[in-house]
């Protein structure tokens, strides 16, 4: 059994390519409440069914956690049913970021550095953040593509660049006046 298999509702089809890769939030937040609703621990009393409840809740969740963000899905996708691991010890140098890419990061992560000490850096790191989304969602748009059309290549591609820009935003998203480096 795999994460889509337990939320058959939502992706009847199974992962993609035969079902899309973008999964609507919503229809899987419902499903998720109903199976939680349904096998809920405190349900049940002490002994092997509150065991295999917590058990199972416990595998609800992290399927659902997994699924509902699109790079912990694509990192699933690809180790899971490819045997791709891009998070694995030995993933910087097998599944190296593009030198276009490497370079738009370190842009950025320079252009943080020059504003940082800057009066008006607040407001530039708000921008450097909308960028970054946007970058983001662009990857995102075009790893689904590849996981829709069984692209495996490409979706190994979009997959290392997308761990780069959430690594980016999460930079931005705890940047605070004064800091020099993310």
């Amino acid at each position: 059994t795999n994460h889509y298999t337990i939320f058959k509702t939502t992706l009847p089809a199974g992962p993609p390519p035969a079902s899309p890769f973008h999964i609507p939030p919503s229809t899987l937040r419902r499903e998720f409440l109903q199976w939680q609703s349904r096998i809920h621990p405190d349900k049940y009393p002490q002994g092997p069914q509150k065991q295999a409840a917590e058990a199972l809740s416990a595998r609800i969740n992290e399927a659902y956690r997994t699924l509902l963000d699109p790079l912990q899905r694509a990192q699933y996708l690809l180790r899971e049913m490819h045997g791709i691991d891009v998070t694995a010890e030995d993933g910087a140098t097998k599944h190296a970021l593009d030198a276009e890419t490497l370079m738009e990061v370190m842009e950025v992560q320079e252009t943080i550095e020059e504003v940082s000490g800057d009066p008006g850096a607040e407001e530039r790191i708000a921008e450097l953040k909308r960028e970054n989304e946007g970058r983001v969602e662009e990857c995102v748009r075009v790893l689904g593509e590849a996981f829709d059309r069984g692209d495996v290549e490409v979706a190994r591609r979009e997959c290392v660049r997308l761990r780069f820009w959430y690594s980016v935003g999460e930079g931005l998203r705890e940047w605070e006046p004064g800091m020099v480096e993310i």
